[in-house]
């Protein structure tokens, strides 16, 4: 890996010494489609995992009319539902370095197509967590207390820690270019690799009638984390801050 992304940088870094340059910033969303899963836990309940919806700064360098540089930061979520008890997030923080090349250029319609290659560095930023919640049945004085802990502990917590987390990207592009109103820009990836792993989340029920214990009941899970996928994404550049 260290060594396809010094040969990336090295590539990259050969196109900024001919062309005209220039900065665009922008906004935009996104949406990857991963291997999502269903976890059954305890009593049969099952934990629904979504796909991944994302929001992204975007910052992309133009070499030349034909390449460019696309950057940014991507925060990413993804829906943990486990049903009646709980439904929270898995979030993500991804920042990507992808080399473009403009193939073809329609100047009447404004519109360029392009293919995309590179890598992002990505980061799972959510943390432990611990709840419970507690139900009686009505006229009777059967209680029933249930508890979910997820333990994220073995994932990286630096901000810069991204250890093995380097996914590889390649696609498709397509820059409409509004002129002084700026850029809208569309693309589809291929994510390999990326985040690949997992941790533990426990369950456990306790019931009780007239405050005494008659069941007790705990299961554990390993939910798999993977980004690995097809994302689609779309964001709007505000025009070009060019320099030679």
């Amino acid at each position: 890996m260290r060594i396809k992304t010094f040969i990336f940088l090295l590539i990259s870094a050969s196109f900024s010494l001919t062309g005209q340059k220039g900065f665009q910033f922008g906004v935009g969303f996104n949406h990857n489609i991963v291997q999502t899963e269903t976890i059954k836990y305890l009593n049969d309940n099952e934990l629904k995992v979504s796909n991944i919806y994302g929001l992204s700064v975007n910052l992309d360098y133009t070499f030349s009319s034909k390449c460019r540089i696309k950057s940014g930061i991507e925060y990413k979520s993804q829906s943990l539902d486990f049903g009646r008890f709980l439904n929270t997030n898995a979030e993500y923080i991804m920042i990507p370095i992808v080399f473009n090349y403009n193939f073809s250029h329609l100047e009447r319609s404004g519109l360029t197509l392009g293919i995309d290659a590179g890598f992002s560095f990505d980061k799972p930023i959510f943390k432990s967590f611990n709840t419970s919640t507690t139900s009686r049945e009505s006229e009777t004085t059967k209680e029933t207390v249930t508890r979910i802990n997820m333990n994220t502990q073995t994932l990286p917590s630096g901000v810069f820690e991204f250890n093995d987390y380097i996914s590889l990207r390649y696609g498709v592009s397509a820059k409409y270019n509004m002129g002084k109103s700026g850029q809208l820009n569309f693309y589809a990836q291929i994510i390999d690799w990326g985040i690949d792993g997992g941790f533990l989340f426990e369950t456990n029920e306790i019931i009780t009638v007239d405050g005494q214990v008659t069941s007790s009941q705990t299961t554990k899970n390993y939910f798999n984390m993977a980004t690995a996928g097809l994302q689609f994404g779309l964001y709007y550049t505000f025009g070009t801050l060019t320099f030679k």
